[in-house]
């Protein structure tokens, strides 16, 4: 009997450890799709806003700060989406748009305007960017 349920309670603690994936895992607090930069070191969001043609890309640091909706200041001149479209790949160069509260010289939120994003796609690519003189580069499905 006590090996029937230690193996019960076993199971048990094997299912609660598993983690559960949902959908929305993969989405950020701006229902974007997020990239990994580095070892959890960044975590870009990229918002597509189809009516405006437009991408708005927000910074978060390492996975807790993603979670907790705390956006990360860098300094960053610009950053570089290239989408893989037919026959041939779209670059976009996105610019840095401060909030007021980034500190001079950085920025959380970076953004562009291009009329492929007014179109229905296939959001697959290669975002890329500079924080100080580290490159960084993630890509998303």
């Amino acid at each position: 009997m006590r090996t029937i349920f230690g193996l019960a309670l076993a199971g048990l603690i094997g299912v609660l450890a598993v983690p559960t994936v949902r959908a929305d895992d993969h989405k950020g607090p701006h229902k974007g799709i997020v990239v990994e930069w580095g070892e959890e070191e960044y975590h870009p969001e990229i918002v597509v806003d189809k009516a405006a043609g437009t991408v708005t890309v927000y910074v978060y640091g390492n996975h807790d700060d993603l979670h907790k909706k705390k956006l990360k200041a860098i300094d960053s001149k610009s950053l570089t989406l290239v989408l893989k479209t037919s026959p041939t790949a779209t670059t976009v160069k996105l610019e840095p748009a401060p909030e007021k509260d980034d500190p001079k010289g950085s920025s959380t939120k970076f953004t562009a305007t291009n009329d492929v994003f007014k179109k229905e796609l296939k959001w697959e690519g290669t975002i890329s960017g500079k924080v100080g003189t580290k490159p960084y580069s993630g890509d998303f499905k």
